[in-house]
């Protein structure tokens, strides 16, 4: 077996933290995948927790700092007791600790981008350091076409590659299921739109709740983040209801009868492919791979940051029938979007990049 170390920070199970328990879950023989959390010291680590209750191996790492030696020595221990044999950085702080204790313990790293935020000046410049830090790998993986290209004019040395996230197979929403999520969040006949995501700038939910004054529509929020006290602010005069950080969404995707995702930017959204499998109508920002994910009516696009477009968008998904042929589509095309799939491509990635080989840039 050839053991991997995942390397993540965080506090919640957020997109990326999901995608990488998807991936570890899925990682096929021979690799080994350790999944390794990079937390405050005394903070709840969700995504170690969770990593152990799916069955999976998993380390925690305590990081008091955004450059950290104390843990990239802890992480470089790790691996040689367990004989890692690649580091796997999820975001940019794990990557700068990845290549420090690759460097301590002789170990190559891997590298996945999941999405720019590029909110402050501050986190911009964190993201054009860790592309940079993309030549020290031995293989950088993009989850979206658009986030590809740009990588690719920084990262010059090590090789770059396109590897979309997948979800394992979901079972879908009964009608019976979705009167009683309704039931539960008291909607009635009420036209519903839920946004479940982070609550950060990067998100759009002021977009959302502008384009929603003109709808009188129900919103479902799921998550939690830097945002919640002003966007409860935002939120005055509309019947929005702030569901918290939620481990398990289903509820809502059930509920809703229009997801939106409003995003300023993106990569490859997980509640995206989450929602398509289970036969919801999306309502996107086209950003990302969001619209060759929701390309030919397999959801609906609108410019990022359009308050008239996504108004009119989620008006028009009022109509049911309209929305049927969506979530018919939406379901045929979440297919293409397997966690085999992505398994795949990474293990791929391995191998190239235990080899040292970089042909294929």
């Amino acid at each position: 077996m050839i053991p991997i170390l995942h390397l993540r920070q965080g506090t919640e199970l957020y997109g990326a933290d999901r995608a990488v328990l998807a991936l570890s879950a899925s990682t096929p023989w021979p690799y080994l995948p350790i999944v390794g959390a990079i937390g405050r010291p005394g903070v709840r680590d969700a995504l170690a927790e969770e990593a152990r209750r799916r069955g999976l191996a998993a380390v925690r790492f305590d990081s008091a700092s955004r450059f950290d030696l104390r843990c990239a020595r802890a992480i470089a221990r790790v691996a040689r007791e367990r004989g890692v044999r690649l580091l796997h950085a999820h975001d940019f702080k794990a990557l700068f600790v990845a290549l420090v204790a690759g460097l301590l313990a002789r170990v190559p790293v891997v590298a996945t981008f999941h999405g720019d935020t590029r909110t402050t000046a501050a986190i911009r410049a964190y993201e054009l350091v860790a592309r940079i830090l993309g030549n020290f790998t031995r293989g950088v993986a993009a989850v979206s076409r658009a986030l590809e290209r740009r990588l690719r004019r920084w990262v010059r040395i090590a090789p770059v590659a396109f590897v979309p996230n997948g979800l394992p197979q979901s079972a879908p929403i009964s009608e019976v299921e979705r009167r009683a999520a309704r039931a539960k969040f008291g909607l009635r006949d009420a036209y519903c739109i839920a946004l479940i995501g982070r609550l950060a700038p990067e998100k759009g939910h002021r977009v959302l709740f502008e384009s929603a004054r003109a709808i009188g529509a129900t919103l479902l929020v799921a998550g939690d983040g830097p945002l919640r006290d002003e966007l409860r602010e935002a939120a005055q005069g509309l019947d929005v209801r702030f569901l918290g950080y939620l481990e398990d969404a289903r509820e809502v995707f059930a509920a809703a009868d229009v997801i939106a995702i409003p995003s300023l930017t993106e990569g490859l959204p997980l509640t995206a492919l989450e929602a398509l499998a289970l036969g919801r109508c999306v309502v996107a920002s086209a950003v990302g791979e969001l619209p060759e994910l929701l390309a030919g009516g397999a959801g609906v696009l609108v410019p990022p940051g359009n308050t008239a477009a996504l108004c009119e968008a989620l008006q028009s998904t009022r109509d049911e029938t309209y929305r049927a042929r969506i979530e018919e589509k939406a379901r045929v095309r979440a297919r293409r979007y397997g966690v085999a799939a992505m398994a795949g491509a990474y293990a791929s990635l391995y191998g190239r990049a235990l080899s040292g080989s970089i042909s294929s840039r």
